[in-house]
């Protein structure tokens, strides 16, 4: 629900529109933060409010006293901080400047292939902005060169590969792939991986557009393809399903919106620019600090001219990520597009590449009555972003995880199972004190029994997506689901979809791992239900 518009409104007045932690007043670029989370009950309240700019609420977000490394402010220090700041408003009658930000400046990466073709023609009304206008730059240059380099209006960033009758088969074929650790949440739906030879990739490469650039300018085999996955596609009935994955290819974007009542024009950016060429890590490593000329026109209020910054490719594996919000839309025979305030761990960043120019901003110049204007703004960071993601839904069914001293990974379940009912068992192994039953797909699982050792345990329970249950469990039983599947829209079923699932399923299991109560932020209800 999140908090009414009167409790934003209190906390607004009370801080000054300052941030609680950095002390920083930030006008419309801060944000009423929940102390205590939603998913761990926290309320909708005054005294669960706090005011934090987009830095420090990066900063406060999923915070863990199990894991507690970086910056994370934990509930206590969020509540000193808000009371203190309070408090000296009040003493010192702290207002608000009278000289507002005159632009809003927040940070967009498209993760959609389609959306960035769309964006090269000019096309704009899928970016998640009123009135957009394209910066043409040396960024967008260099995402053209890479879209023109592929033969097809799409890409799915992996492709088919042979299918064998299980990992025994593969592995005398393969003796140097290995397989996967249960526990391992960056190739969780993957049963065995490897690294493909360079003629492998070779063959492929005229077929995917960021695969030949990759090979023709020598990066190694590991960092372009570092793995054919393979996983059961239980819905085609295949044992051992190859799929080569690639990198996929994303695009950072800079939105300054004019939230002034008067048109203003841009003069430039301040920003450190990268002087490698070709393909380099991020962070960036070498570059120079200058000053990013902008088109001088006047941009009307509610105007927001988008900047390409940066190519980017992220790492092949699961991303863990950390979401604070989320939008979606997209009608039922149609690509599902979010939108989502977060980013990726700090734990990923260093296997990040950046192709050609990038342009990291630091501050904004801008022209106002005949003056030229300065506004800082805070560096771009993948941890904390908006991503803009666009994808047919993948309709698989609810997915099986192991919990003892660590979780894993196991299977689908009712793989055979959409929109009609049947059954799925599995015996418990030793070691396992429990198992889960997730639904994290576009789809809604019904489950109407479970029984272990035949007898009855549970039955008429309905799962959405992103909700789970954990059953306690004992060695050597046997547990007999009877349910259902039931699929939010249609799905493509002709495009390899083990590395969306990968990303899915790793990502549910780092949520696990991140809050010490397994629930999960973002969820509409957590079910959990134990004898």
């Amino acid at each position: 629900m999140g908090f009414p518009q009167k409790v934003k409104d209190q906390i607004f007045v009370d801080t000054a529109r300052h941030c609680c932690v950095c002390h920083r007043y930030k006008g419309v670029k801060v944000e009423v933060h929940h102390i205590k989370q939603e998913a761990l009950g926290g309320k909708n309240t005054y005294e669960n409010a706090i005011s934090l700019c987009f830095d420090c609420h990066c900063d406060a977000g999923h915070y863990n006293p199990k894991h507690p490394r970086g910056t994370k402010f934990s509930p206590t220090e969020l509540k000193k901080a808000k009371q203190s700041w309070i408090d000296l408003v009040k003493t010192n009658n702290i207002k608000e400047p009278t000289d507002a930000d005159s632009f809003l400046c927040q940070y967009f990466v498209c993760e959609n292939y389609e959306n960035l073709v769309e964006i090269d023609n000019g096309d704009l009304s899928k970016f998640p902005v009123d009135n957009p206008l394209i910066v043409n730059n040396q960024v967008l240059t260099s995402l053209r060169t890479i879209i023109r380099n592929h033969p097809e209006s799409y890409r799915h960033a992996n492709a088919w590969g042979e299918h064998y009758k299980g990992k025994d088969e593969y592995l005398e074929k393969h003796p140097d792939a290995l397989v996967k650790n249960e526990s391992d949440d960056k190739y969780s739906y993957f049963e065995v991986v490897r690294t493909p030879t360079r003629d492998e990739l070779e063959k492929l490469a005229s077929k995917d557009g960021v695969l030949k650039l990759m090979l023709e300018q020598g990066i190694p085999i590991e960092n372009v393809s570092c793995i054919v996955g393979c996983y059961e596609d239980a819905c085609a009935g295949i044992e051992l399903q190859e799929e080569y994955v690639f990198r996929r290819l994303w695009c950072a974007f800079l939105a300054i919106t004019n939230i002034s009542d008067q048109p203003l024009a841009l003069d430039a950016v301040d920003a450190s620019i990268n002087i490698d060429n070709g393909f380099s890590t991020f962070p960036l490593q070498n570059y120079n600090a200058q000053l990013i000329d902008l088109p001088k026109v006047p941009i009307k209020p509610g105007t927001t001219a988008i900047l390409p910054i940066a190519v980017i490719l992220p790492p092949l594996y699961s991303l863990a990520r950390e979401e604070w919000s989320s939008t979606s839309s997209g009608e039922w025979s149609e690509q599902v597009q979010i939108v989502t305030h977060g980013g990726m761990t700090s734990d990923n960043l260093r296997n990040t590449y950046v192709y050609d120019s990038a342009i990291l901003p630091t501050g904004l110049r801008y022209k106002k009555g005949g003056n030229i204007y300065t506004q800082e703004m805070h560096p771009f960071d993948l941890t904390n972003m908006y991503c803009i993601d666009r994808h047919w839904q993948c309709g698989s069914c609810p997915h099986l995880f192991f919990v003892g001293n660590e979780k894993g990974y196991q299977r689908e379940l009712l793989a055979h199972c959409e929109n009609s009912i049947g059954e799925d068992k599995f015996l418990i192994p030793d070691g396992v004190d429990s198992v889960i039953i997730a639904e994290i797909e576009d789809e809604i699982t019904k489950i109407h029994e479970i029984y272990i050792d035949k007898r009855l345990y549970l039955s008429n329970l309905t799962l959405q997506k992103n909700e789970y249950i954990e059953i306690p469990v004992t060695k050597n039983s046997e547990v007999l689901i009877v349910g259902q599947y039931i699929p939010d829209g249609p799905s493509n079923k002709a495009v390899p979809q083990g590395i969306k699932r990968n990303e899915l399923v790793g990502q549910f299991m780092h949520s696990l791992s991140t809050w010490p109560n397994k629930s999960v932020h973002g969820i509409p209800a957590l079910v959990r239900l134990h004898t």
